[in-house]
């Protein structure tokens, strides 16, 4: 029988904080086993092929090796509860390849709850089986008196029928580089191809505790390290590494999903922990430790129960809301992590499954400022009003409400529309678009920006990340007055109507706004849902924003699906939450209106896009050369007019996509002498 499903990651949330109260966990509709499955194949239930294997009796109070059970019996195939999805997956190689797993992506896709029924088991793929050969081949070769496993994430997403290509091995009387020359040194020896190994030292003051090796086995990636456990002295906080047992090692591990082991040697997993099964079985993201305990250990894990927590739909373990919010664990996580490994994480969360379940448990747990304002200038932390962080979770809200009534009208899902970059872009741009005017005084006088120092200081993110960042927030205002017909400055493009705008107007912008330019637009339609408001200048937060923000999700809920486009578990379709009035069901409903007709003047304004072909536009190059706009003027040497006569050729070409050579060189002699003149002034 299907295992009840977890309440979503906002939902738990929610029942945690007001001590048990609150709807009944929602349940599985559809039972049975799930892969990753065939490019463009259906979700159904599939039966692996059965083997035999041995199974290990594990107990949280193991000590030394395990116990191995008296009998052999066939392994069962892999079942994994799954809640009935909106649509197919699309073929996986529709997206371009990123830095995440593909599993990961897959999840994004399927948008449902799953979780471990009793008895899965994990079953390799052909290379993992090779690649376990190979490494057991080692051991025996040298006689080493080691026992491989392989842990976390690997084994999880095992368990939940899913593949992974995230290998971690872990050894209990060895560091990770030293067994992997052994393992070179063996490859060499059997004339197989070998790769150079890399080395990530450890650094305790960022909370990086463990030397890692890393290399690649049989054109599979591995990280090797040791079991470690921990001794803390009187003097200093930060504990000294030892080798440790399997047990030590998974009960100094983030989550208890994430604790548990796969035993190569005896080919079965390892549940030291007592809770990782249950866990995974149950949908519930729980530490290992006491939380203020693990999170103390490396203040990160915060921010990782919240990326399982939206990434799985599992609920958070009460006690990790009290803990996320100590002022000491706060504290660490400000001082003791690196930024990179936050942006990462962020990173994560935005291109997962649920992205606004992800921001509403980060503005719960009180971390907008540790985790997005951390670089920011205190010239610029004063202008923003207390609530920021609630402002800032409205605009990304009204870009889920805004999505979700596109799609429902016919628009592609979210999810299948953008890749997971281009997701990653528009979210972190609608989130932080309240900030988008803030400024402080920078270096040799010149203006610093909030957006761009959260992303590039705070996120530590890609410069090309804080570019498109800037830029579709750049366009947005534009698009909304030019494209979409609102706006403070668009009155008579509001007469006309959405979708009435120059051939011209819509090339030059696009042309600005380049392959991102629908998400500029998507902005722009966000700007002018009721709240969403631009700080600075005197610019305050409504109060029923805040209110609004701190209640379940306003977007109406996918046709057919569960959830909305930013919330993929949460109930979405509630209006009012306990101890709120009626004013959060008319705000919400506000919300849903404005959606509605945005979404229909962004339809409308794409629609007008297609039908005057300007898709692409941005490579559209001008009819003549520099040399031969040069001769049309009479010019005889090229400078800023030149720039400025390419400008007006392709406005001209906008205006006349049908143009010839000889109608943009006549062009050309009529507005030359007045560019050139004007220049020369």
């Amino acid at each position: 029988m299907p295992v009840a499903v977890a309440r979503s990651a906002l939902s738990g949330l929610l029942l945690a904080l007001r001590g048990g109260r609150g709807r009944a966990p929602r349940h599985h509709t559809t039972p049975r086993a799930r892969r990753v499955v065939a490019a463009g194949a259906p979700v159904r239930a599939s039966v692996f092929h059965s083997r035999t294997t041995r199974v290990l009796s594990c107990s949280p109070a193991c000590t030394g090796r395990p116990k191995l059970a008296d009998a052999r019996r066939s392994r069962p195939a892999v079942h994994a509860a799954v809640r009935a999805v909106s649509f197919a997956p699309p073929r996986l190689d529709d997206f371009p390849s990123s830095s995440f797993d593909v599993s990961e992506e897959d999840d994004v896709q399927l948008r449902a709850i799953v979780t471990m029924e009793p008895g899965a088991a994990v079953v390799c793929t052909p290379e993992e089986e090779a690649i376990f050969a190979t490494l057991l081949a080692v051991v025996k070769h040298h006689e080493l008196p080691v026992t491989l496993r392989v842990a976390g994430g690997w084994v999880r997403d095992k368990l939940l029928g899913k593949q992974s290509a995230d290998i971690d091995i872990a050894l209990d009387s060895m560091l990770g580089r030293e067994f992997a020359e052994l393992v070179n040194e063996y490859l060499r020896a059997k004339g197989e191809k070998t790769h150079g190994v890399g080395v990530i030292q450890s650094n305790p003051d960022q909370s990086k505790h463990l030397e890692t090796a890393t290399m690649r086995v049989h054109d599979v990636w591995l990280d090797l390290v040791n079991l470690r456990a921990e001794n803390y002295s009187d003097q200093s906080r930060i504990p000294e590494m030892t080798f440790g047992s399997a047990t030590d090692d998974a009960f100094r591990r983030d989550l208890t999903i994430n604790s548990l082991f796969y035993n190569i040697n005896l080919r079965c997993v390892e549940d030291f922990t007592g809770a990782g099964l249950e866990d995974l079985q149950k949908g519930i993201v729980r530490t290992p430790l006491p939380p203020r305990t693990t999170f103390l250990d490396d203040p990160l894990r915060i921010l990782r129960a919240v990326r399982f927590a939206s990434r799985f739909g599992f609920s958070l373990d009460p006690s990790i809301v009290h803990a996320a919010t100590d002022a000491e664990v706060q504290t660490a996580l400000r001082t003791k992590v690196s930024r990179e490994r936050v942006g990462k994480e962020v990173s994560g969360m935005l291109r997962g499954p649920s992205p606004g379940d992800a921001l509403t448990l980060l503005c719960r747990f009180e971390l907008f400022t540790v985790v997005f304002a951390h670089s920011v200038h205190a010239d610029a932390l004063v202008q923003m009003p207390e609530g920021t962080a609630w402002g800032c979770l409205h605009a990304a809200r009204s870009l889920d409400a805004l999505l979700a009534a596109h799609t429902n009208a016919g628009g592609a899902p979210f999810a299948k529309a953008f890749s997971g970059e281009e997701r990653e872009w528009l979210l972190l741009a609608a989130f932080l678009l309240p900030l988008s005017a803030l400024s402080f005084p920078g270096k040799k006088n010149k203006l610093g920006f909030v957006v761009d120092t959260v992303v590039k200081e705070a996120l530590k993110l890609r410069v090309k990340d804080a570019d498109v960042v800037n830029l579709i927030l750049g366009l947005a205002e534009e698009m909304r007055g030019g494209l979409l017909g609102c706006g403070p400055h668009s009155a008579d493009q509001l007469e006309r109507g959405s979708g009435s705008f120059s051939r011209v107007e819509a090339g030059k912008l696009m042309r600005r706004g380049k392959e991102h330019w629908r998400l500029a637009l998507l902005l722009g339609a966000v700007l002018e849902m009721p709240g969403v408001a631009v700080l600075g200048d005197g610019a305050e937060l409504a109060p029923w924003v805040v209110e609004s923000a701190q209640a379940p999700p306003v977007a109406e809920p996918l046709v057919g699906g569960h959830g909305s486009p930013l919330h993929a578990f949460s109930e979405s379709n509630v209006t009012q939450v306990e101890g709120s009035g009626s004013s959060d069901a008319a705000a919400a409903a506000r919300v849903r209106a404005s959606a509605t007709l945005m979404a229909a003047r962004v339809r409308a304004a794409e629609d007008t896009i297609l039908a005057m072909q300007l898709d692409q536009v941005w490579e559209l190059k001008p009819l003549l050369n520099g040399q031969a706009v040069m001769r049309a003027v009479g010019m005889e040497k090229g400078g800023p007019a030149l720039g400025k006569l390419n400008e007006q050729l392709v406005e001209w070409q906008l205006e006349h996509p049908a143009g010839t050579e000889e109608d943009a060189t006549a062009f050309l002699r009529v507005v030359g002498p007045g560019v050139m003149a004007a220049n020369q002034r």
